[in-house]
Parts: C-alpha cells; structure tokens; sequence
C-alpha cells in the first residue's frame, strides 16, 4: 500500500509544486481585484465537480464494482461494464454541460449572491435613501446605467460597528439589518485613506515629497472636486476604502431621473464571473471522464497516470501565463481558456494510456442495465458524502462574495492547506479504496481493518506537523510564496489567518479520506451520505455565526469544525470494524506531542529571524525554508525520541 501511496504523493507534490507556481503568477498577474473574484467564482464550480467526481462519489462507486468484477469474471469482462459505464456517463453528462451554459446567469445568482448590486434608484421626483452592508469592502462603487440623467449624489457617509450589541449582532446573521452603532463620517473624508491602498496612486520610489502629494491631489480630484461627486467616462463612481477599516454601513441618498445601482463589489463582477464560467464549466465533462478512466487504471494498479494527470492543468496553465499574459488585457478570458484545454490534454493523456496497457476504451450506445443502476443508486448518495469538504468550501464561497477580495482570499489560503491533504488524503483515498475493496471480497476483514489503523497513522505523522506549522507560521507561508506584483502585504495577512484557520481542520480532512473507504468497499454509501447531510448544516450554521464578528476566517474555521465532526461520525459508524489500540494511540499522542514542540521552537526561531522576514525574496526564501527545516528536524527527532516509528519501520512499510 505505501509503495502505491508513495507513486501517488510523489506525483502529486509535483502538482502542487507546480501549481503554487501557478497560483503565484496568476497572484502577481490579478493579487484579490475584481478579475481574481471572478475567474476563482467560475474556477470553482468545474474544480468542485473535479475533486468530487475524481476523488470522491464516482470512484467510491465504481471501483468496488469494478474490482469485483475483474477478481470475478477477468479484465476483459470487466471493461465491458467499464465502457458502458463511460458512454452511460458521457451522455448523462453532455447533456447537462449543454444545458447549464446557457443558463450560467442563473447558477451563478445562487453560488455568488454578492455580486449583485445591493440598492438600486430607479429614478423619479422622489430622493432614494439607501443603506448597504459593507462587510469589510474595499471600495464602494455607484453605476449610472443612464447618460445624462441629472443623477446626484447626498450625504454620502460611512458608519463604524462600535459597541454593538451580541443580541443584535445575532440577529444578522438571520437576516436582520446590520448593526452600526459607532462614529459617522462623510465618505468624502476618508478618500485620502483610502487613496493609501496599493495601486490606487501609482508613485515611483525616486518621486519627492512634493510629486508624491500631488499624485494623491490629483487621484483625489478623478473622485471628488469642488464638493462635487465625479463619475468616470463608464458611468461609475469609484471610491476606495481605508485598508482594515472598520465601517459596517454606507448610506446616503441618490436624485435623478437616471437608474443607479450601489455595489460593493466591482460592477463588472457578475457579468465577467458568468462569462468565464461558460468557458471553464467543459471542465467537468472531462474531469469526470478522467475520474473514470482513473478508476479502472487504478483497480488494476496503475497509479502512474492517473496521478500525473493533474501535472498537465499547471503545465498549461504556466504555458498560457508565460506565453500570452503580457500581450492580452483578456487576462480573466485567458486564465478561463486554460481551464478548458487542460481539461482535454488530461483526458487525452488517460485514454492513451488504457489503450497502451491494452485495456479497451470506446464510447458506444449506453445500456441502462442493472449494473448501472447500481453504479448510479451508490454516486448519488456518494456525490454528498465524498464531496463534503467540497459542499463546505461552496457555502463558504456564497458567503464570502459579500465580502470584496474575501473569494481571492479563501481561494490562496485553499491552495497551500491542499498541499498536505492532496499528498496524503486524496491519494490514500485513491489506494486505500480498491485494497480495502480486494481484502473484503477475499474475507479477509480482520486484514482490513488492520491496513485502515496503518493507514491513519501513515496520513497523522504526516499531516498533524503539516497543520501545526501552518498554525505557526502562516503570515511567513503567504508572504513568500505571493508576496509580490499586485499582491500586497495587507492580502498576506489576511490570507495567513485563513490558513491557520482552515489548518485546524487538515488532519479531520485527511481522516475523512481514510475512513470513507471503510464505507464504501462495503458499497455502503448512505451512511456517509446522511453524515455529510449533517456536518453541512454544521458548517452553514457556524459560518453564519461567526462571519459577522471575524469575517472570512470565521468562514475557513466553521469548514474545519464541520470536518471534525464529519470524522467523529465516521468513526463512530465503524465501531465493530475498525478500532484503534493503545499503540496506536500512544503513537497519535508523540505525533502530538512533538508537533507541539516543534511549534514552540517555530515561534522562537521566527523571532530571532524577524528582520529577514520582512526583507526582500531573496532573505525571505532563505528565513522561511531555515524555518520549515528547523521545525522538521525538531519533529523528526521528537518521533524518534518518543517511539513513534523508526526508520526501519518505514522501510519495511514500503517493501509491503
């Protein structure tokens, strides 16, 4: 098993290297503005369907069935459940891509409510008031949709939370107004402030005292000038916001014949987020289609390509950025155009491979048989049970687009905490699954049970340091691998507390992967289903009570506690096939134990390391990799000090 997990993690940790590399040029390219919201919205919905269909519902399905099926009647035999099953799928899901990409303006009002303009004037004789929640926006945007109408702008104002009452605080989360009981200030007054956020004066490091302060004279002057509103030649008035501000509410009143809509997202967000969602959704075709292809490859033991596969959507990714991002503005058209390639270079990549290792690949007239009854009667269950971190991160990204940047935020801090559960939990989930499934059809359950307590403490003494460092040091994490073009200090930061707070949850995401095969070799998919049922509800109920009080991190940690929870179901659900001895959890306590440690000793070296860490790339890199290699040999040695495992232990782990 380790020596299939080892293929798998080894290719994987090619991925993420990649795709950090990625994520950094696409950061550099678009930081958290507008365009980033927009291509991460309409990334998220084909990637969601990605991890659900390729790492979770349609291979906790097919597998069993599959490895049954070719332990039963032979390889050959089984493909041709395996090719009905794929033209079954194709079709199933053709269709649907067809259908929905004409319809995204619809799917897209449900999965980013935030984009929408949150007060509207339709003209009139009458003033109308409006009163809008900010939730920590940066920036405030008002569209005149009429030319020439005679709109105009009153009272402008901004007001901060201050003390507010929890009662009433609470009630927000229900839909009540939301509360603002602190100082007001005139918007025309804080335009200086928010004049201060990177980008929005562009000032040279040989500019004097005096060039700097009429830059900012002159961006203020586009805004406002002579107490009068000026609107730019595309009908919008754009007004920053102060970086960490702490305004809840902007009001004021609008006149005019004209329409006009009051956002605090940019405008353009919804229609660019719609528009790259009709290119990147072909996606999911592929992926599922990928997803099965993987599945026969793997039951056979033929982790190799299905593990590459996903090298390929960063390789064309980092073509497409090297290649065309300096010569086209169409950079969100861009980044959406290599979702949708890479998706058929994956394909490609699966299907030569089936037809090398001569297992028979062919699309032909679907049969709604038994068999595929049964395939599809386990996915619809699974679809919620195995997608559960995925329904998580969408009822998170919901929440988040009422929050400008809050999406680009969740997104940057995903991508670092996917390193470690991509290493490990997706790929024991993808090698654990047909074992588990092997060993159970030979009854040999006792075996099985064994392989699943090997497995959690294999997936632990890995991702427990992982998400303590990430704990430790998160801001330091960010920083270096973004830290640069039109991503600032001020997004690390905030990407660094969404991290520490998502980590809380990496060794419950790992855990799921590991006991979800415990279902479903078993073919029983409704157990988990009706405990992801539950742990959704979790997440929604706690992401509604917090993001009010702490924001988007109120978001990452309502995803980690649901993950918790998603395990102790799980683990409770396997008492009579799976439990953990005293060795085992003695050996979890040292993992503890001297992640522990290791944090103790990461937050002394991190100060004694202060001012390289808050120099350029260079001093930056070597700090941070002196960090992660102090910290990895302080764990390594309390491992072995404490009796956790050996290296002999390990050897002889991989020569299984």
């Amino acid at each position: 098993m380790l020596r299939g997990l080892m293929a798998f993690s080894g290719f994987t940790l090619m991925s993420r290297i990649l795709g950090f590399l990625r994520d950094i040029l696409i950061g550099a390219l678009v930081g958290t503005s507008m365009v980033a919201d927009a291509f991460n919205a309409a990334f998220r919905f084909p990637n969601m369907f990605r991890r659900i269909f390729g790492e979770g519902a349609f291979n906790s399905a097919f597998v069993p069935l599959f490895g049954k099926r070719v332990a039963q009647d032979g390889r050959f035999a089984a493909m041709a459940f395996a090719n009905n099953a794929l033209s079954v799928l194709f079709l199933v899901l053709g269709v649907l891509t067809l259908t929905l990409i004409p319809l995204m303006s619809w799917v897209m009002l449900a999965v980013v409510p935030g984009f929408l303009p949150k007060a509207e004037h339709a003209g009139g004789t009458e003033d109308s008031d409006f009163r809008i929640a900010l939730r920590g926006a940066k920036a405030v945007y008002l569209q005149i949709e009429d030319e020439g109408s005679g709109i105009q702008f009153h009272d402008l104002a901004l007001t901060r939370k201050g003390e507010r009452e929890f009662t009433k605080v609470f009630a927000e989360i229900f839909g009540g107004e939301v509360q603002a009981v602190g100082d007001k200030v005139s918007l025309e007054s804080v335009i200086n402030e928010g004049l201060r956020r990177r980008g929005e004066v562009d000032i040279l490091e040989s500019d004097s005292g005096e060039e700097i302060v009429a830059a900012f004279q002159e961006a203020r002057e586009r805004i406002v000038k002579g107490g009068e509103w000026l609107v730019s030649d595309n009908g919008i008035l754009r007004v920053p916001l102060p970086p960490g501000h702490d305004y809840a509410v902007f009001t004021g009143s609008i006149s005019g014949e004209g329409q006009v809509k009051v956002f605090r997202n940019d405008p353009g967000a919804f229609a660019l987020t719609v528009k790259l969602s009709k290119i990147t959704f072909v996606y999911l075709l592929c992926m599922a289609l990928v997803a099965h292809l993987s599945g026969v490859l793997t039951t056979l033991k033929k982790f190799a390509a299905p593990a590459f596969s996903p090298v390929l959507l960063n390789v064309v990714f980092l073509i497409g950025l090297t290649c065309f991002a300096r010569i086209t503005d169409a950079k969100g058209e861009l980044l959406a155009w290599c979702v949708a390639i890479a998706g058929f270079v994956q394909l490609a990549l699966l299907w030569w491979t089936c037809r090398r290792a001569r297992l028979p690949v062919v699309i032909q007239k679907p049969v709604f048989n038994s068999d595929i009854k049964r395939l599809f009667v386990l996915m619809g269950p699974g679809i919620l049970a195995a997608g559960i971190q995925q329904i998580n991160l969408l009822v998170g990204g919901i929440i988040a687009s009422f929050q400008q940047g809050a999406i680009s935020t969740l997104y940057y801090s995903d991508r670092v905490y996917q390193l470690p559960l991509g290493m490990i939990g997706i790929a024991f989930g993808m090698v654990l699954l047909p074992e588990i499934t092997r060993l159970l059809t030979n009854g040999k359950e006792s075996e099985a049970a064994g392989t699943m307590r090997s497995a959690i403490e294999l997936a632990m003494i890995i991702t427990v340091p992982a998400a303590v460092a990430f704990v430790a040091i998160p801001y330091e994490i960010m920083s270096l691998l973004f830290e640069r073009g039109a991503f600032t200090p001020e997004d690390s930061r905030l990407c660094g507390q969404a991290l520490a707070a998502f980590s809380i949850g990496l060794p419950g995401y790992v855990l799921i992967k590991v006991l979800q095969p415990g279902y479903f070799a078993r073919e029983d998919t409704r157990s988990p289903m009706i405990m992801a049922g539950i742990t959704v509800t979790v997440n929604i109920a706690v992401s509604l009570t917090l993001f009010p009080f702490i924001g988007l991190v109120g978001i990452a940690l309502a995803t980690s506690i649901a993950a918790w929870v998603n395990v102790l179901l799980l683990w409770r659900g396997l008492k009579g096939f799976v439990s953990l001895r005293r060795e085992n959890w003695r050996r979890l306590g040292g993992m503890l134990a001297a992640s522990l440690v290791m944090a103790a000793g990461l937050y002394g070296a991190r100060e004694m390391m202060e001012s390289w860490l808050a120099g350029e790339f260079w001093a930056k890199l070597i700090a941070t990799s002196l960090l992660i290699s102090f910290g990895a040999a302080v764990y390594s040695l309390g491992v072995i000090k404490l009796r956790v495992t050996s290296v002999a232990e390990l050897k002889n782990a991989f020569k299984k």
